[in-house]
């Protein structure tokens, strides 16, 4: 079952079109508005890794008070998910109340699209490296790398990889947004010490790229022309 990598809470157009470029990005959302959060009392099940939330106006004062309280029982069930909020207008106190709170990022509207992805994979990476003890993790968007246990996921799927794929996959990560070349892959993933006249390489990257990118709006295996391939984060 795949588990949802993403909650998005709020309503209006301004959370449709957060979840659209999310989905577009290559996560997966589920969308909640204000008034679900205490029905969905076993967050936990779903496994997010950050929680996004768009504040709204709040015409009922007491209302507004129950929703926090819920968010906050949220909150205390799964410290190790990151929060972010997005206000409606710029207000220092607000951000500020915000992060008092317990929020790990505050952004104000409008809201630059690349830089709230920016700021997305930032938390996750940032929470990924903190929350697991005795774990090393490589998150790129919302594909994860467990260094220990070698165990791979994209937006909460595991991948069924091989020995070797998962070690290509390894070096392309360590080596992020890097042209690496056929030569280099062959030495620090198969031992070779000099570049043989071998189709290897391509053919693990063609194996990987059906398991790591088919079907997905984002493409993270990229072909660098006339040098090799790279592992992208944009």
């Amino acid at each position: 079952m795949m588990k949802t990598a993403i909650i998005l809470v709020g309503t209006g157009d301004l959370v449709r079109r957060i979840e659209r470029i999310m989905q577009d990005a290559g996560y997966e959302v589920k969308h909640i508005e204000w008034f679900e959060l205490n029905d969905m009392v076993d967050v936990k099940t779903a496994r997010p890794h950050l929680i996004i939330l768009v504040e709204r106006e709040f015409e009922d004062v007491n209302q507004s008070e129950q929703d926090r309280i819920a968010l906050k029982k949220w909150m205390n069930s799964i410290s190790s998910t990151p929060l972010m909020v997005i206000i409606p207008e710029a207000s220092p106190q607000r951000v500020i109340d915000w992060l008092d709170f317990g929020a790990n990022d505050v952004m104000e509207e409008p809201v630059h699209w690349k830089v709230m992805l920016a700021r997305i994979r930032s938390l996750l990476r940032l929470f990924a490296s903190s929350s697991h003890e005795g774990e090393e993790i490589i998150m790129v968007q919302d594909l994860r790398l467990n260094l220990r246990s070698r165990r791979v996921s994209r937006g909460g799927q595991y991948l069924n990889l091989t020995p070797k794929e998962y070690e290509l996959l390894e070096f392309l990560a360590s080596h992020l947004n890097e042209a690496c070349t056929r030569g280099d892959i062959l030495r620090e993933v198969w031992g070779y010490e000099f570049a043989m006249d071998t189709n290897v390489v391509d053919v693990y990257i063609k194996h990987l790229r059906v398991k790591v990118d088919k079907g997905r709006e984002v493409k993270l295996i990229q072909t660098v022309r006339g040098i090799g391939y790279m592992l992208v984060d944009s």
